[in-house]
């Protein structure tokens, strides 16, 4: 038997690692207050200008970058061309070369006025871009090599391909934490409200739809919007961002009720409900249609649940048949509009009803019903129904005729819905054309339903998807 003369040597190191990562750990605070310093700057460089910047600081030279473009004023190239030769081809190689130290304070500025006043379609800031470029590399230290670093992944210093670059990686690296991201980048607290920060979430927008159907993505993209100083409807991406975040699911349905609810409460919350566009709130005017019909569809698949469940809280015996009925054809894509009008028994239920994603809207019934009758107005292609609670029936009418229910009203009589004659379900075979509930345990009535809303609309569903 052979013995070990040495305890093996340690294959990880992780509090040495750790140590090491520390020490060579590259942190940021947040930048300085740029624009006062820019217009005292300026004051400095107008009295400077007949002694050609003699008596300048280091600190006027080394704070120069926040005084290029001073929001109210000229651009600096402008004001004092004579300045930025000497700073750019002297003063800052000179300084960036002299000490790892001395170049961190000297690259900052130029690192905060690249990120907040990016501009790709400027050529000025394009230029300035390029000389940051050509200068980083003359730099030294920690900082000097991170940024370089930057630059070699992502593009970092070129304002074409930088907002696209590193919106992939904040957007869809979902394995590395969002903390970790930032720091990898150097940016800082509120950097989301930046030029570049508003630039990465333009260009996150532009992810394909299959990215943005994801809920990991998702969740940043909306966790990037908590951080910026301002909503997104007082943004110029109002409109790109929900054409972005709904049109991809035009014609994916398949969406995580999880992802569902952030949607739902964060335009609801945001824009205000396409349904009400007197809404003091709207702003989807401009947003692609297709992008509303989906929210549509959302409000749509909420309304359905609150309603089953508000059945199901007020002892409809039925309420499980209707729900699997008109949830399949929900889940189909079929269900272009849907209204609940709730009784009084009902209205109570809903104040506290919890099932649904957001707090549920709806219409009140107003005499000419029992107090625990509701009704559910539904629109399938160019079919509206009024589907009645308890011992109500089910009618239908051809969209837009005098018979056919409005919907989103806030108020409607039990008489004045009834009254009108709905299109007959039974091809003619019964005196009365609506649709009694009648043997659901069998799908008696699903099937009769089925097979109207078939002839009407060519939509047809199979008895697996509607029967219970």
């Amino acid at each position: 038997m052979e013995y070990a003369m040495f305890a093996p040597l340690p294959t990880k190191m992780e509090k040495l690692e750790a140590v090491l990562l520390h020490i060579h750990a590259v942190t940021l605070q947040t930048p300085p207050p740029f624009v006062e310093i820019g217009k005292k700057l300026r004051t400095t460089y107008e009295h400077q200008r007949a002694q050609d910047y003699q008596l300048l600081s280091k600190s006027d030279w080394r704070q120069l970058p926040y005084a290029l473009w001073v929001k109210g004023m000229p651009a600096l190239y402008e004001t004092d061309p004579g300045l930025l030769p000497r700073y750019w081809s002297e003063v800052l190689p000179e300084a960036l070369q002299s000490s790892p130290r001395r170049a961190k304070r000297w690259l900052m500025p130029l690192f905060f006025v690249y990120c907040n006043t990016f501009d790709p379609e400027s050529m000025a800031f394009c230029g300035f871009a390029a000389k940051l470029r050509k200068v980083l590399q003359l730099a030294q230290g920690a900082i000097a090599i991170k940024m370089r670093e930057m630059d070699e992944r992502q593009d970092f210093f070129n304002p074409i391909r930088a907002p696209e670059n590193i919106a992939v990686s904040f957007f869809t690296l979902h394995h590395v934490h969002e903390d970790d991201l930032m720091n990898e980048h150097l940016f800082w607290p509120g950097f989301e409200g930046t030029e570049l920060g508003m630039a990465i979430l333009r260009a996150g927008l532009q992810l394909p739809p299959d990215r943005l159907r994801e809920l990991a993505t998702v969740q940043r993209v909306m966790h990037w919007l908590e951080k910026m100083p301002a909503t997104i409807v007082k943004t110029d991406l109002r409109i790109a961002f929900a054409d972005s975040l709904l049109l991809p699911w035009r014609r994916n349905r398949q969406m995580q009720d999880v992802i569902k609810k952030i949607l739902l409460e964060f335009f609801l919350r945001q824009y205000g409900d396409p349904r009400f566009l007197r809404h003091a709130h709207y702003q989807w005017e401009g947003v692609n249609p297709d992008a509303v019909h989906v929210m549509h569809y959302l409000l749509t698949g909420d309304t359905l649940k609150g309603f089953m469940h508000i059945l199901e809280r007020t002892a409809d015996d039925i309420w499980r048949y209707r729900q699997k009925f008109w949830m399949a054809y929900y889940d189909a894509g079929h269900i272009e509009e849907a209204w609940m009008v709730l009784g009084t028994y009902a209205q109570t239920a809903a104040q506290s009803n919890n099932a649904t994603a957001v707090p549920q809207r709806f219409g009140r019934l107003e005499g000419g019903a029992s107090p625990n009758q509701s009704v559910l107005l539904l629109r399938i292609g160019d079919l509206v129904f009024s589907e009645w609670s308890h011992s109500g029936s089910l009618r239908a009418y051809h969209e837009g005729a005098p018979a056919a229910p409005d919907f989103y009203q806030p108020s409607y009589h039990g008489q004045t819905l009834r009254e009108a004659q709905s299109l007959d379900f039974h091809g003619g075979m019964n005196m009365n054309p609506q649709l009694t509930h009648s043997h659901s345990e069998s799908g008696t009535w699903q099937r009769k339903a089925r097979d109207m809303i078939r002839r009407r609309t060519g939509i047809y569903l199979n008895d697996r998807e509607i029967l219970l």
